[in-house]
């Protein structure tokens, strides 16, 4: 009997891809993109692609296994000069479901007899990330234990704020808006790379006379295949913006009506980029005075222009003001009432979700009589110590 069944791909991907799996005989046979999805269009990435490979594939783990001999030099096999050191298969013995479930479960008892249960810290953050799957079984037990509370912060969440300090939501320009934009810049997006299925609306904007500019430390595939390239000094991204800024205010190219009508705080912002002169940015970045003006003049009059900018710029010193400062800039040209404009971060504001509903954090009363300690994720360490 065959059949296909329509499914997402749950990978800690933006594109979320919408997918085709063929069934014969109760085993997958193959895996397309959907065709009928208006972003992933019938394609998949080269990773997902070969997904059943790796599902089918005889070196997959399928069963429990326990370590039979101790941790160590003494129970690892030794490579090659320049390759891994890796466990036997000796060091191993292949258990029940049972067993495996009765053994995890008497140690963790152990554990919270002798220390308490917030001495256990479940800690994950991205892989699979379907709802059910992801965030939902693991956080109710783990609620119900007692066990501390892990703030998953490490990967997106300075961005995220800064985005939201400006425009109050993770929202932004529509993967499918981008087709109808004259101006592309991405600033620390390697599209090409990781958000394949952006990449044809782009190249949709560049067949109609589009100008993709490419703002990242790298010279990545997408830098490669721009139109302008703009190596920049890594963390000064936001000197850049309010260079950027700076030039278009102090030229007259900023939406004026839009800016009183939707905005706040302009007069400060004003005179904060009036600090910020393409002499002074240059320096910082790296990015000639004359290409910062340059950047500047085009980005606010070849219209509509989009910024597809990635969660590399928050990752250093300052990254959160770094969003912060970027998402700014298609506010103060107005570029958010352009089909085509705008900026893209992240779409997951889309749709509401109740997260309260799927984790059940009041499960914490019942074990703890309330709320568990939280650990912040990139503090590990010196909570350890």
């Amino acid at each position: 009997m065959k059949r296909v069944v329509h499914a997402a791909c749950p990978h800690d991907c933006p594109d979320a891809c919408g997918v085709l799996i063929t069934i014969e005989d109760g085993r997958a046979t193959k895996i397309q993109g959907d065709p009928g999805h208006p972003v992933t269009r019938g394609f998949l990435c080269a990773k997902v692609a070969k997904y059943l490979d790796r599902v089918y594939s005889p070196d997959r783990v399928l069963y429990p296994m326990r370590r039979v001999t101790a941790k160590g030099p003494a129970s690892l096999r030794e490579g090659r000069a320049g390759t891994p050191v890796v466990p036997t298969d000796s060091a191993w013995e292949r258990i029940s479901w049972d067993e495996a479930l009765d053994e995890i479960a008497h140690r963790l008892r152990e554990i919270v007899a002798e220390y308490g249960p917030e001495s256990i810290l479940p800690y994950s953050y991205g892989g699979t990330l379907g709802a059910l799957n992801g965030a939902c079984m693991d956080r109710r037990f783990f609620h119900r234990l007692g066990a501390s509370q892990l703030e998953r912060s490490i990967c997106s969440t300075a961005g995220e704020e800064g985005l939201k300090s400006v425009i109050g939501i993770k929202l932004g320009t529509e993967p499918e808006q981008f087709a109808h934009s004259r101006y592309i810049i991405a600033w620390g997006s390697n599209i090409h790379g990781n958000n394949v299925h952006l990449w044809p609306f782009i190249e949709e904007a560049r067949r109609k006379g589009a100008k993709l500019v490419v703002i990242d430390p790298y010279r990545t595939r997408t830098a490669k295949c721009a139109d302008w390239y703009l190596p920049i000094n890594p963390g000064t991204d936001a000197a850049l913006a309010l260079g950027l800024m700076h030039v278009i205010i102090k030229e007259n190219l900023f939406d004026a009506d839009y800016v009183s009508r939707y905005t706040v705080g302009f007069d400060n912002l004003k005179a904060r980029a009036q600090q910020y002169s393409p002499d002074k940015v240059a320096h910082w970045t790296g990015i000639s005075a004359d290409d910062i003006c340059k950047l500047a003049r085009e980005y606010a009059t070849q219209r509509p222009s989009v910024i597809r900018v990635n969660y590399g710029i928050q990752r250093s010193d300052r990254g959160g003001m770094s969003m912060r400062a970027v998402t700014m800039l298609p506010c103060l040209i107005g570029s958010w009432k352009d089909i085509g404009g705008g900026l893209q971060l992240s779409l997951s504001g889309s749709f509401g979700l109740n997260k309260e509903a799927l984790e059940m954090p009041e499960l914490m009363q019942k074990a703890l009589g309330r709320p568990a300690r939280i650990v912040n994720m990139v503090q590990l360490g010196s909570v350890l110590n």
